[in-house]
């Protein structure tokens, strides 16, 4: 990883992604979907939801889908 690092670090992030699928399993590198409705049921009006997005994440579709089932 050192050496990838110090020749491409352009490569980095895409050697990491490997290194860990192989040391521990793509479960771990694989991206995560909460469900939002999951998370409506857990708030109330005065409770605030804070997403925590990576590059490229957009929750938008999944938020606007769950608001057109509720009716909001």
């Amino acid at each position: 990883m050192c050496l990838v690092r110090a020749f491409r670090e352009d490569r980095a992030l895409v050697a990491s992604f490997l290194f860990i699928e192989t040391s521990l399993g793509a479960r771990f590198t694989k991206p995560i979907s909460y469900p939002y409705a999951d998370t409506y049921e857990e708030t109330s009006p005065i409770d605030p939801v804070l997403f925590l997005l990576s590059a490229g994440a957009d929750p938008t579709q999944g938020i606007d889908d769950l608001a057109k089932k509720k009716k909001k």
